[in-house]
């Protein structure tokens, strides 16, 4: 079955609109780059009478095509009080000496027009300072022309679901994956090294960990020090460079060098995101899966902001994430004096909005045999109002915000601050598929394993990565199974 390519529609559209500018004598204006310390990009061009979209596209450091969604992308369909249109994103992270490769796109008149072959080179960054109120970029509802078909069209009823690019009928499917191939025009293959993850799991994200073969997807994690070129000693005083096809903005996260108890990340392990191509706003999501097995393992089936508007970070979780299912990789872990299981056997799954209280909406459920066993389809259907969750299609369990929000529930305490309803659950997110192993907060300090094995980390340790690691004797024999399997993905409107 084709699977609908998402990340196109907004290019689809473009091809169209030039047609009609070929004797227009409009020229996009000079554009205005601006970057930002901590965080922050800023793209603008004067306005023009009748504007109706201003569209920013580019690549650090590496090329872009005419025709391509960039890793530093975005839109904006209003103009700001000073006139210009400006595309805010706030969680970009430059330094100087980056350079942009670009393209931009502006609607006059319902007719579209690009500037490309673009390139800025930063030279400074200044202090980060707001936009003006009621200018920060929004999604743009482009939609395909009208078929001149002369088949009649279904009926198109309204739905509650928004796509970041294109529109939505109730029920249709708006994402489909079967991995028949792996179609980087659905999906981005992330390389680089997560510094900027909000449970600092002790992994690369490397290309070479994903892979499609018989119509699965497969994320496997290995050992740095098997790969090519690195040995056991490479871990402490060697290097790791992934700056060729690298696809973060943060600094250090393409290339590090290791020095003391600074040591690489020990493990290489893969990860795809369907941003910048797909992002949506209530939907119902389906993953038929096979989770990983092998001790400090998790697999990673999630929503994640596409904006991050209210931070991003290590063990920042004020944007939220969503986790659709997750089932650690060790056989049994219990919790020292309490007995609790937290095995392979328990599935969890929930939202999260705060570090300090991250447990408080996940919910677990407890599986006739390991979750790693078997193929489930996981799913959720996100509303306005509710998360409701679901196994092999039966539900297990739903959560709905309190009437001061979905934030409200947790205690004053947690920092998750106050915010109505289902928010940061209200806006653009994508999806997320991979493994990570250890990190800071998916395994309590003090369980114990099978063999009666202490966790070798604390969460809190500087040492956390390097002690996960000398104890790799003990974890390292139980990966019978280190391989997040997919078999397909869904995503259909309500």
């Amino acid at each position: 079955m084709d699977a609908l390519r998402c990340g196109r529609v907004f290019l689809f559209v473009l091809s169209i609109v030039l047609a009609a500018a070929e004797d227009a004598q409009y020229s996009i204006p000079e554009v205005t780059i601006e970057a930002f310390t901590p965080k922050g990009f800023r793209a603008s061009i004067p306005g023009s009478p009748n504007q109706s979209l201003f569209a920013f596209q580019g690549n650090l450091n590496r090329n872009i095509e005419s025709d391509q969604v960039g890793a530093i992308s975005g839109e904006t369909l209003s103009v700001s009080s000073n006139g210009r249109w400006i595309v805010d994103l706030p969680d970009i992270q430059l330094k100087a000496g980056d350079v942009i490769k670009y393209h931009v796109f502006a609607a006059i008149d319902r007719v579209g027009y690009v500037k490309d072959d673009l390139e800025f080179t930063i030279e400074e960054l200044k202090p980060y300072e707001p936009l003006p109120a009621g200018s920060a970029p929004v999604p743009v509802p482009l939609t395909p022309p009208a078929s001149t078909s002369t088949t009649p069209a279904p009926e198109c009823l309204p739905t509650l679901t928004r796509l970041r690019t294109g529109s939505a009928c109730a029920g249709q499917t708006v994402f489909e994956e079967n991995f028949d191939s792996l179609r980087e025009s659905m999906w981005q293959i992330e390389h680089y090294i997560p510094l900027d993850h909000p449970e600092l799991p002790f992994v690369s994200y490397q290309k070479s960990a994903v892979s499609v073969k018989d119509g699965i997807l497969r994320i496997r994690a290995a050992l740095q020090q098997t790969q090519q070129g690195f040995t056991n000693e490479s871990i402490y005083d060697g290097s790791l460079n992934l700056i060729q096809g690298c696809t973060s903005t943060i600094p250090h996260a393409c290339e590090m060098h290791a020095e003391g108890a600074n040591i690489l990340p020990p493990v290489v392990s893969g990860r795809i995101v369907s941003r910048p191509g797909f992002a949506f706003t209530y939907g119902t999501v389906s993953v038929r899966a096979k989770l990983p097995k092998g001790d400090w393992l998790y697999p990673e089936i999630l929503l994640e902001p596409f904006l991050k508007k209210f931070g991003s970070g290590p063990m920042n979780f004020k944007s939220g994430v969503l986790k659709i299912a997750c089932a650690r990789g060790n056989k049994d872990l219990l919790e020292q004096f309490v007995g609790n299981n937290q095995g392979n056997k328990f599935l969890y799954a929930g939202p999260i909005v705060a570090y300090k209280c991250r447990e408080y909406l996940i919910r677990n459920k407890e599986g006739y045999s390991d979750w790693s066993n078997d193929f489930h389809i996981y799913s959720v259907k996100w509303t306005p109002d509710r998360f409701t969750f679901l196994v092999d299609g039966v539900q297990w369990f739903f959560i709905e915000p309190s009437p001061s929000g979905l934030c409200g529930k947790l205690p004053a305490s947690c920092g998750a601050g106050s915010l109505p309803g289902m928010a940061p659950f209200d806006d653009h997110f994508y999806l997320t598929l991979g493994v990570a192993a250890g990190g800071v907060t998916d395994f309590k300090d003090l369980l114990t394993t099978t063999d009666g094995s202490t966790k070798p980390w604390r969460n809190q340790q500087s040492k956390a990565a390097l002690n996960f690691w000398r104890h790799q004797d003990a974890w390292h024999p139980t990966w019978e199974q280190p391989e997040l399997l997919v078999d397909y993905v869904k995503v259909e409107a309500l």
